[in-house]
């Protein structure tokens, strides 16, 4: 969104018209990601888009001090001053390629696994805390290209080899069979688990992107992001947006269209690793570390091989096939 007539950011005034003639004001940059919210709602009524507007917002007031949270079904109009530009962007997959057009094209949704409360109480608030205390330790995030324009955040890279990581991939093993069976996919052997901590801040981004696919990290095969932060969230924006594929025969690129999934505290989110997706840009008021969207990404790595002497735990994982006598010994009743 621009302002009509200028090509600088601009503070705009806003009136948001909910259900029962209640009204809010606030000022929002023009960048800010709950303005751009507020107008994709509006213009995506009476579309086809795959994601109708159903969401829940919430927007600063009093500067920052208090918040209007409401469900996106209330919202009538939006007023702003001065009037702004809006460029929605609607899902439309692309055409195929006139000179591919006889192998068989389509586009498809790559399934995701949400799991909420996924550490309990003591060591969601423990993953805060120790991120807070190891603020020194996080360094500019970086991509292969060194592209300081393609990522922007702060990470821990040998976040694997502590105790909280560990923490984080012992329960992932024991969500690891559900998880394969809602992503429609078969147990398979796992290498290790990496993983690394992230602290996004305001202005920061990572832009689309997949994790997997080149030699260093093509065996990694599922990829688990967990949310952690202060409540009530202290920033906007910060959403996993996650494309659709468009196949054609052995070429898989990105499409035009995608879903969106918001980041909530001690939240698990899984999803195949080669599939793109894009962390959208963060707007934090206070820019203080610790009103920062943390976030564990781990990643699990496919085997070359299964281990057949595993039986149990990793190694039942490695194997990747229950042993038969896995269960209650046979003279004990169910």
């Amino acid at each position: 969104m621009k302002e009509a007539g200028s090509g600088q950011l601009q503070q705009i005034a806003v009136q948001v018209f909910l259900e029962g003639g209640h009204r809010h004001e606030l000022v929002l940059r023009e960048d800010a990601p709950e303005l751009a919210s507020l107008f994709r709602v509006l213009a995506s009524r009476g579309t086809n888009m795959a994601e109708p507007a159903e969401e829940f917002l919430q927007l600063p007031l009093d500067s920052g001090r208090s918040a209007c949270s409401f469900h996106s079904s209330q919202l009538v109009s939006v007023i702003t001053q001065p009037p702004v530009l809006v460029q929605i962007e609607l899902p439309e997959p692309p055409a195929p390629q006139p000179d591919v057009a006889a192998t068989a094209a389509f586009v498809y949704t790559p399934r995701h696994v949400i799991i909420d409360d996924f550490l309990g109480l003591d060591e969601h608030r423990d993953m805060l805390a120790y991120a807070l205390a190891n603020q020194h330790h996080f360094a500019p995030g970086t991509v292969t290209s060194n592209d300081a324009h393609y990522r922007q955040n702060l990470v821990i890279m040998d976040f694997h080899a502590t105790p909280h990581s560990v923490l984080i991939q012992n329960r992932l093993l024991t969500w690891f069979p559900y998880i394969t069976q809602m992503l429609g996919m078969e147990l398979f052997p796992l290498e290790f688990v990496e993983s690394q901590l992230t602290a996004s801040n305001d202005g920061h981004f990572f832009r689309m992107h997949a994790d997997g696919g080149n030699d260093e990290t093509q065996q990694r095969t599922l990829s688990c992001i967990y949310y952690f932060f202060r409540e009530p969230r202290p920033f906007a924006g910060g959403a996993l947006r996650l494309y659709d594929t468009w196949q054609q025969g052995e070429q898989r690129t990105p499409a035009a269209s995608w879903q969106e999934i918001e980041p909530v505290s001690n939240r698990m989110v899984v999803f195949p690793s080669d599939s793109h997706h894009e962390l959208m840009r963060i707007r934090c008021p206070s820019r203080q570390f610790a009103d920062s969207r943390f976030a564990a990404t781990n990643w699990l790595r496919r085997a070359a091989q299964s281990s057949p002497q595993a039986t149990f735990g990793w190694g039942h994982m490695h194997c990747g096939v229950a042993p038969a006598d896995f269960g209650l010994p046979k003279d004990q009743p169910a």
